[in-house]
């Protein structure tokens, strides 16, 4: 995602209160938007390359009476929110590999390895109580797990949330791309292309900023 496409917050921004100016806070809550649209852009890169579910009911009607081929079918938040298995909590995806053992993964997808771990329990509780309900309703072997895109040492997200986790309900991105059998590296690849231009857009508005721009200078000159 660019900066440049963000609305960003023209007034009130907290940003803007941090430092005392204006300019300066839109254009860091221009870069705090484009954080948080990654994360859905993430969601819709990874769901456009597998094979989704569209209806829920009608999904797990089929495999019940088995009528439906071997295959791995990932199924998104909305699907689960209008379906009859709805309970109020929704991971953000759900993947059915159907094949000699039926498995579905119970899935809460983190683009970083930065977190609130104040919600760190809250979230385990909520991803454990799906899996459980979710479950006993379907026929399927139902696993849970916090999957961090970004980040490939399970140690590292299992103390980033506090311990919360153990390690077996933990998943890296690459580990979520083998199980749908897409390309891990492209998907980094093809989401670093933004990166350069979103420097110089960074640098280049930070510096039509007066009062950057006249500090800049003078601690350079200094």
């Amino acid at each position: 995602m660019k900066i440049e496409t963000m609305k960003g917050r023209q007034e009130n921004s907290g940003y803007s209160r941090v430092f005392n100016d204006k300019e300066l806070g839109f254009l860091l809550s221009k870069v705090q938007a484009t954080v948080i649209s990654n994360g859905n852009e993430l969601e819709k890169i990874i769901l456009s390359q597998c094979n989704v579910i569209e209806e829920l009911n009608f999904f797990i009607d089929r495999v019940a009476e088995n009528n439906i081929e071997d295959g791995i079918f990932v199924c998104e938040k909305k699907a689960i929110k209008n379906s009859r298995y709805a309970i109020g909590i929704d991971p953000d995806l759900l993947i059915f590999i159907v094949g000699k053992k039926k498995v579905c993964k119970v899935i809460e997808l983190k683009d970083g390895d930065s977190f609130d771990t104040k919600k760190s329990k809250g979230e385990k509780d909520n991803l454990q109580k799906f899996a459980t309900v979710f479950g006993a309703k379907i026929p399927f072997i139902t696993e849970y797990y916090i999957c961090c895109f970004n980040q490939l040492d399970k140690e590292q997200i299992r103390q980033g949330f506090k311990n919360c986790f153990e390690l077996e309900n933990i998943m890296t991105g690459k580990e979520l791309c083998e199980i749908l059998r897409i390309d891990y590296e492209k998907i980094i690849a093809d989401r670093n292309k933004d990166a350069q231009s979103n420097l110089e857009y960074f640098v280049e508005n930070l510096l039509k900023i007066q009062s950057v721009r006249e500090l800049i200078e003078e601690k350079l000159s200094a």
